[in-house]
């Protein structure tokens, strides 16, 4: 009588009978990070994703290594930001330093220091605070 049942044993394993472990894979920050519009984080770091897209409120957050800030409509930064570029439709605040551009919505408001290699305003758009254009010194 046949059986369908397999040994498990008779498979190749990594590492077992003389067969090579696979190498690890570097890990590489990438994709995007979504801050769903019913969430509320309060003192974090976040880090290493290429684009962080906050729907939700973001408080007392410190961004490493995050290439695009985007800043939702109805979205809230709060805090620490070092990226490439950023977005934004909702409400930014804190120290924020975006060494390509700027760019702010019709219903995008950025409060605080702010340093940016360019800057767009949409009419609507506000900017309040500190601002400072060029890279930082």
């Amino acid at each position: 009588m046949p059986t369908d049942i397999l040994d498990p044993r008779s498979f190749p394993r990594p590492g077992a009978n003389g067969a090579a472990e696979p190498a690890p894979q570097p890990v590489k920050p990438g994709g995007v990070t979504t801050i769903s519009a019913e969430a509320r984080i309060e003192g974090a770091t976040i880090s290493h994703c290429d684009t962080l897209h906050v729907a939700g409120r973001l408080v007392d957050v410190t961004l490493v290594d995050v290439k695009v800030l985007d800043v939702a409509e109805g979205g809230q930064f709060e805090g620490t930001a070092k990226v490439e570029s950023m977005r934004v439709q909702g409400r930014a605040s804190g120290t924020i330093e975006v060494s390509g551009t700027l760019s702010i919505g019709e219903t995008g408001l950025v409060d605080g220091t702010v340093r940016y290699g360019r800057i767009s305003i949409a009419d609507g758009g506000s900017v309040t605070g500190t601002l400072q254009s060029g890279p930082a010194q």
